[in-house]
């Protein structure tokens, strides 16, 4: 545990990094809290002990899977119901279960910013935008193929929406956030580190999301847009966890339970990844 620190400001000086956050929590304690490197390069600006991170597809499985599971427990989806008959754009055979387990037969991707005739971020380019994803051609039958998918998790946003009756900001501080107690998990953070001089945007993207569909979509969604620190990645983590142990009665533990327990025909379970050997 003590060489941690040094790998990280290793990994910094050698340019492999810009900056690194780490937190280490076992058994309810934390052990090791740790932050090195600059938020931002030019100019220069230095990561805060407390850095907070666009947390990128970490959104999926974080506020996604989620609010699935608090959906699941309280009797609002039903994993293996046809998506169509909540969302009649979708094409029939597609299930919650298989869209968190990207087994739905979307694409991986599709720029679909490029094509949105609407102002990113209003109300019209975000009907726009999940509508376009709700309606994109399937590459295979549903529950036949693993592909990682954006337009998946696009669609699911969709799904929870409706069922929810609310925005999926409000879903997550209704179901999640506020339930588990983690405040330092928020949509969009002025103070967070630089990802990227955006060829699309024309300027250095700081506090904003970085991925341009759900910048299209005004930065909230369950495919990307979420923002937070090291400390409240690892607390929210382990309060998931706990809560499948029945440690945390108000976040929906049987259900998580149910979710990583959904096997699709490749390493993801319901919304979280598992073990690749040799990869990861």
């Amino acid at each position: 545990m003590l060489a941690l620190p040094s790998l990280l400001a290793d990994l910094v000086s050698e340019h492999r990094l810009t900056s690194a956050s780490l937190c280490l929590r076992v058994d309810g304690v934390e052990r090791l809290h740790h932050t090195v490197g600059s938020a931002r390069l030019q100019p220069e600006r230095p990561a805060l002990p407390d850095q907070p991170y666009d947390l990128a597809s970490l959104t999926k499985p974080l506020a996604g899977s989620t609010i699935a599971a608090a959906m699941i427990a309280d009797a609002r989806l039903d994993l293996h119901a046809p998506v169509h008959h909540t969302l009649p754009l979708v094409p029939p055979g597609i299930t919650a279960a298989h869209l968190l387990t990207h087994s739905s037969g979307y694409p991986a991707h599709v720029h679909y910013y490029l094509d949105c005739p609407h102002p990113w971020g209003t109300q019209a380019a975000r009907d726009w935008i999940l509508s376009a994803a709700q309606t994109t051609p399937l590459e295979a039958e549903p529950g036949t193929r693993h592909r990682y998918s954006d337009v998946g998790f696009m669609v699911l946003l969709s799904l929870l929406e409706t069922l929810g009756g609310a925005p999926l900001d409000v879903l997550f501080h209704t179901y999640v956030r506020g339930p588990a107690g983690v405040p330092d998990l928020r949509w969009g953070w002025p103070r967070a580190a630089a990802t990227e001089a955006c060829p699309v945007r024309g300027y250095v993207v700081e506090g904003t999301v970085h991925d341009l569909n759900c910048a299209g979509l005004g930065g909230i969604s369950t495919h990307a847009g979420l923002f937070g620190t090291s400390r409240a990645v690892a607390t929210l983590a382990e309060r998931l966890l706990q809560a499948t142990r029945g440690e945390h009665p108000e976040l929906p533990g049987a259900a998580l339970q149910q979710l990583w327990s959904l096997k699709g025909p490749g390493s993801h379970v319901g919304g979280w990844d598992t073990v690749s050997p040799g990869a990861s």
